[in-house]
């Protein structure tokens, strides 16, 4: 009777040590807390107009017509939860566009702009006390460095962040004072941003 229940005993350790064997190999290594959830920050201005180009709804400015009333908002940590920025005419200012409509718990990095108010159609007048109203466009994300990175673009980033001879600005030190301005008469005309069933955001 034992010499039969070893042959029976002998399959359920080698099924228990398979399915063990397949479940290790199928679950990957969890992502660091960085990257659950406050993401990634892509720290590069490299063809970002590629990344997250102009959209049709998006109206021409001229950041030094941005004479209207100045607000300063402070970022502590980075992403501020700004997800696109527009250039003015000649390459020259940022606007801010798509703004995260929420902030989904306390102390939520990505919900920072929408809980200091910023909104849509502001541009960025100065970061740190610089100011940057009228400064390269791609200069001021360096400088923000406020964009999530998309590891779809990684390798073509990398290669034109080659092509350019390096960054153009190093990253303002955080936290970050950046004061915005708001152009008279100007009226924004983008789509709201909306949840999406991922906890993300769509235009």
């Amino acid at each position: 009777m034992a010499r039969q229940q070893r042959p029976v005993l002998l399959c359920l350790l080698l099924g228990c040590a398979a399915a063990w064997l397949l479940s290790s190999c199928f679950v990957g290594t969890p992502a660091p807390s960085s990257q659950r959830g406050s993401r990634l920050v892509s720290r590069v201005s490299a063809e970002y107009l590629e990344r997250l180009g102009p959209k049709d709804s998006d109206v021409p400015f001229q950041s030094a017509s941005a004479t209207g009333a100045s607000v300063d908002v402070t970022f502590k940590k980075r992403p501020f939860g700004i997800l696109r920025y527009q250039p003015g005419q000649g390459g020259k200012g940022a606007m801010a566009m798509e703004i995260i409509p929420k902030s989904r718990y306390p102390g939520d990095p990505q919900g920072q702009a929408f809980s200091s108010g910023v909104k849509s159609g502001w541009v960025v007048k100065s970061i740190n006390g610089q100011d940057v109203l009228n400064e390269d466009f791609h200069k001021i994300m360096d400088l923000l460095d406020d964009e999530v990175a998309d590891p779809r673009f990684s390798k073509s980033t990398a290669l034109a962040l080659e092509k350019q001879g390096g960054r153009l600005a190093e990253p303002a030190s955080e936290p970050l004072s950046v004061t915005f301005a708001e152009i008279p008469g100007y009226v924004y005309k983008g789509a709201e941003l909306t949840q999406d069933g991922q906890d993300g955001f769509s235009r």
